[in-house]
């Protein structure tokens, strides 16, 4: 039997195979964060656009609309009630929403993985471009998550 074989023992498998788990450990739940944050962005871009499809909604009728799906010429603003990219958030014109103010909410779907980013659950902008987010105890969260 020769002095030195080759191969791979058992002892070195296990310490790769530990290097292993523990990068993995660290790699998997930081890339979690980073697609949580980016459909952050997916919300704010969506409400950021109704405001602006409100804003030439009440230039043309000299108020603005109660209706967030319907077709413009139907008295709507013709956006779905539903973010892009996979639908992470339910958007909806909420109270108050007169001829006169709106306040446009973007909150997590429950059906989706976005409800485990508890720091951002929810969007909000109003006819004054006043923003606010909540976190999933009511918590003002505004500077964290408007960036």
């Amino acid at each position: 039997m020769p002095k030195y074989s080759r191969g791979v023992t058992l002892i070195e498998l296990l310490i790769v195979t530990v290097i292993i788990a523990v990068l993995a450990s660290i790699a998997v739940p930081t890339y979690r964060s980073y697609v949580l944050r980016s459909n952050r962005t997916t919300a704010t871009s969506t409400l950021l656009r109704v405001q602006q499809a409100q804003e030439k909604f009440f230039l043309s009728n000299n108020a603005y609309s109660t209706k967030l799906t319907d077709k413009s010429a139907d008295g709507g603003l013709g956006i779905p009630n539903v973010t892009d990219n996979g639908a992470f958030y339910d958007v909806s014109l909420g109270p108050p929403s007169t001829a006169t103010s709106y306040t446009v909410y973007a909150k997590a779907r429950g059906d989706t993985r976005q409800t485990d980013d508890t720091r951002c659950a929810q969007f909000s902008i109003d006819q004054n471009g006043l923003r606010k987010a909540q976190s999933a105890t009511a918590a003002d969260t505004t500077a964290e998550c408007w960036r």
